[in-house]
């Protein structure tokens, strides 16, 4: 069996050797996303991190702070909420719903699932100080509505939110299900006597200062705190069960919004979709919350000039220098458009990418990869040569796993999400004619 092995590689190489001689300038490896750069002023210096969806390919993407896209792959299901996560990359496999986690040589070295039969949700992913980490999921049960609304159907499916707490050795800690802490009758936004309710639409987690839990309910509108060890409902923000009054907010409160987190001056930053408006209009919107008086002091927003509207998706980043990074989500018959503010609402930045492209998130940070980015260095030398070349022989003789990172962005040298004889014969065009 080894001899025949041996001889397949020695025939490959025979094929190399011959292609160094028929193969010129072979199509290019695909390029990242054409996007316009709209507005660049002293933005914040650091890395974008960024995720596109629509068109195929899809990218996970680092750009860097001139704009110049550093590091990306043709990352197909990979890549949801792409983000830096104390210190590593975390980002979701839709295939097998789960969270990857990368370290700063390109290679996974975690994966973080939910337990008790739930599939983990890629809306949000927050990892911990101790190295715990955060996940939510969907649960769908069913009941008798009819017992507890008039006219509720006998056995509506209920659809509802599910918070786990693990620690750095996977170890559940904590679990919250929606059906236990709140009561689904306080809810008269939605149709209970339906026979299939969406209760909950979950879209980010995040720790407050005082360690309790703070998740987005955007079906309803709402922010939720959580007792973080009886599950109990500390205080709603907004929605049907709202405990906070509004000042200087001119629409009384923000609408289906994205990404809640409580910043480093105590406030709360948001993405205010505002989908429910009138009219509606999106915001970039930071609370001052006194939670003895129970106020929630609207003390700055931004509304891009052109009135954007995004009606799902975004998110709002508070930057270490008090600008604010804008991703305004799905804006209709537009790309992704990500805008940063000074404080004094200047755009300092705007980018958009063509029609059709969508970003969840994008977040800014100055973590960098602690190796080359050289695409092709498939043995790590810094160096392009026949070496490299044998690895991606051996990979596709050897390998039939779902590809990894690491190796879409050495070894897929056209990005299309494939390590095959083409990325073969690229590299042999490199190697001639660079």
């Amino acid at each position: 069996m080894l001899m025949s092995w041996w001889v397949d590689y020695d025939m490959i190489n025979r094929t190399i050797t011959l292609l160094c001689f028929i193969v010129m300038g072979f199509s290019q490896s695909l390029d990242y996303a054409n996007f316009q750069v709209n507005i660049f002023n002293n933005p914040y210096p650091a890395n974008i991190f960024i995720h596109t969806m629509g068109p195929q390919p899809r990218y996970m993407a680092v750009i860097d702070s001139v704009l110049i896209p550093s590091w990306f792959i043709n990352c197909g299901p990979l890549g949801f909420d792409f983000k830096v996560n104390h210190n590593k990359l975390s980002y979701f496999n839709k295939i097998d719903p789960s969270w990857i986690i990368l370290n700063e040589y390109m290679i996974e070295t975690d994966t973080l699932r939910c337990t008790g039969g739930y599939d983990a949700d890629y809306h949000d992913i927050q990892i911990l100080n101790d190295g715990g980490y955060l996940l939510q999921a969907y649960d769908s049960i069913f009941v008798d509505m009819s017992t507890i609304v008039v006219n509720g159907s006998p056995n509506a499916k209920i659809h509802l939110l599910i918070i786990q707490e693990f620690d750095l050795n996977h170890n559940l800690i904590f679990e919250w299900n929606a059906w236990d802490h709140l009561n689904i009758t306080d809810y008269t936004n939605l149709d209970l006597t339906a026979n299939n309710i969406t209760w909950m639409h979950g879209n980010s987690i995040d720790v407050d200062q005082d360690e309790n839990i703070l998740i987005s309910n955007r079906r309803s509108s709402e922010i939720i705190k959580i007792d973080r060890n009886s599950g109990d409902v500390i205080w709603y923000l907004g929605g049907p069960n709202n405990d906070f009054i509004f000042t200087n907010d001119s629409f009384n409160g923000f609408s289906k919004q994205h990404d809640v987190r409580r910043i480093e001056n105590g406030n709360i930053t948001l993405y205010d979709n505002g989908n429910n408006h009138v009219p509606p209009l999106s915001r970039a919107l930071e609370y001052e919350i006194d939670e003895d008086e129970n106020i929630a002091n609207l003390i700055w927003d931004f509304v891009q000039p052109d009135g954007h509207v995004g009606l799902a998706m975004g998110s709002v980043q508070r930057l270490p220098n008090d600008n604010t990074l804008i991703n305004w989500g799905t804006i209709h018959n537009q790309g992704a458009i990500v805008t940063e503010v000074d404080y004094d609402k200047n755009i300092v930045l705007e980018i958009q990418y063509p029609p059709d492209y969508r970003c969840y998130k994008v977040r800014k940070n100055d973590w960098q990869f602690e190796t080359n980015l050289i695409p092709g260095d498939t043995d790590l030398d810094d160096q392009i040569n026949i070496i490299d070349i044998n690895y991606i022989v051996d990979y596709i003789l050897l390998n039939n796993s779902e590809t990894d990172v690491f190796h879409l962005y050495r070894f897929d040298i056209n990005n299309d999400r494939t390590i095959d004889t083409f990325d073969i014969e690229l590299l042999i065009d490199h190697i001639l004619f660079n």
